[in-house]
């Protein structure tokens, strides 16, 4: 576990009232001032000249790898985890989808070329599948079609090593021995035949803690699952999604599935979001199929998932219209009212400094259905606007502005 600042002040002479107390030695004004830097790796353990021993064994425990990151191409990594629990942090490099392909497979170009041409967009983020796990007799030719797609290739023994293994203890030694060898950058492979899912969702949590929090060197590497030949898509996208969850750094798929992966990438971009650092897009006024001065104007915060939610919609009118987001730290729109960060006072400042008066004719302001009891607020704050209540739900949108059309 790594120490706090007030473990780490615990053996300093600030915290026994001894020689050397607030000494400034180590630049920082107090020593309760470089036990919190120093828990931030923000300055050295050697600044100060009265560190115990066995502050000194323990910072160095503390510092070992957790896990390390495994460089599998210019642009993709795995590793890097220091949590068992995203909630305890955040979760680092997202797990990685890769997909089966044999190169002696006479339909290899064809479905090289269904993988390499699929992408999907949510929240504002491109997923295309990151790596081909690559097998059969002809890899050479193989592997210079794929990196042509800058897709990775796995695996790739200049850039890593893999530790294969039909349980832990196989892949410890087989761990054991490619470091004994010099190696540094491995794979551990986990063998997924003749056990059941729980059994391997067992073994990964085995490993993870063995990593994270015992830093035992031999399972601090990155982790590869491939799946069974025999499962069916259903089975799958079950399965696959409890390996997202529970600590797979790498999952290989058998077949290209769009459905499997939209449903993974989805599921892993809720997993791999940072809980300490909200989704949010920017504060403005954004506008869809280019709208007139007579489009109308939409209202909401700048929270992500309510953003492209909304933009979906609006994307898909024949009309053009006008999406103002007000500054919300990146709230919902019922978060963000209970907080104070979705004001009358607030919303009637970001329509005048966004300018929106100057980009359209139309004096009316549709607001989320969720705040209608704000509208008389909003209305006072507002005069010159006429404010209207809106949806709740973001696929109402559409029917709702084509009623208003028709009064």
């Amino acid at each position: 576990m790594e120490l706090t600042g007030l473990q780490i002040f615990k053996y300093l002479p600030g915290a026994k009232k001894a020689e050397g107390t607030n000494c400034k030695k180590c630049g920082c004004p107090t020593c309760m001032a470089y036990a919190l830097k120093l828990a931030k790796k923000q300055i050295g353990i050697e600044k100060c000249p009265h560190i115990p021993d066995e502050l000194k064994e323990k910072f160095s425990e503390a510092s070992k790898i957790q896990q390390y990151e495994i460089k599998l191409s210019n642009e993709l990594v795995t590793g890097g985890e220091t949590v068992m629990f995203r909630h305890d942090k955040t979760f680092v490099n997202k797990t990685v989808i890769a997909i089966h392909l044999d190169s002696d497979d006479a339909d290899f170009d064809t479905k090289l070329e269904k993988i390499k041409n699929y992408h999907i967009e949510r929240i504002g983020e491109t997923f295309k599948v990151d790596a081909i796990y690559l097998t059969g007799t002809n890899k050479d030719l193989a592997r210079k079609k794929i990196q042509n797609e800058n897709i990775a290739v796995i695996p790739d023994d200049s850039l890593y090593s893999i530790a294969k293994g039909n349980n832990i203890e196989e892949l410890e030694q087989e761990s054991k021995r490619l470091l004994e060898q010099g190696q540094k950058s491995i794979i551990l492979e986990l063998a997924y035949d003749n056990k059941s899912t729980a059994e391997i969702a067992e073994q990964l949590t085995y490993i993870r803690r063995a990593a994270i929090i015992k830093r035992y060197e031999p399972l601090t590497y990155p982790v590869m699952v491939k799946l069974p030949q025999n499962m069916d898509n259903l089975q799958a996208c079950a399965v696959a999604s409890l390996l997202v969850c529970r600590y797979a750094n790498i999952v290989v798929l058998n077949d290209f599935n769009e459905a499997l992966l939209t449903t993974l990438f989805t599921l892993r971009q809720n997993i791999y979001t940072n809980p300490q650092k909200p989704l949010q897009v920017e504060a403005k006024i954004y506008e869809f199929n280019e709208p007139d001065r007579n489009a109308p104007v939409l209202l909401t915060t700048n929270f992500a998932l309510t953003y492209f939610a909304v933009a979906g919609e609006l994307e898909s009118l024949p009309c053009g219209s006008y999406l103002v987001v007000t500054p919300s730290d990146g709230m919902s729109v019922l978060t963000a009212w209970s907080a104070d960060k979705f004001t009358a006072d607030l919303v009637a400042k970001s329509v005048k400094d966004f300018e929106l008066a100057k980009k359209v004719d139309t004096r009316s302001i549709i607001i989320p259905g969720l705040l209608s009891h704000m509208k008389d607020e909003l209305q006072e704050a507002m005069p010159e606007w006429n404010i209207v209540t809106g949806t709740i739900e973001a696929c109402q949108i559409p029917e709702f502005l084509k009623s208003r059309e028709s009064l």
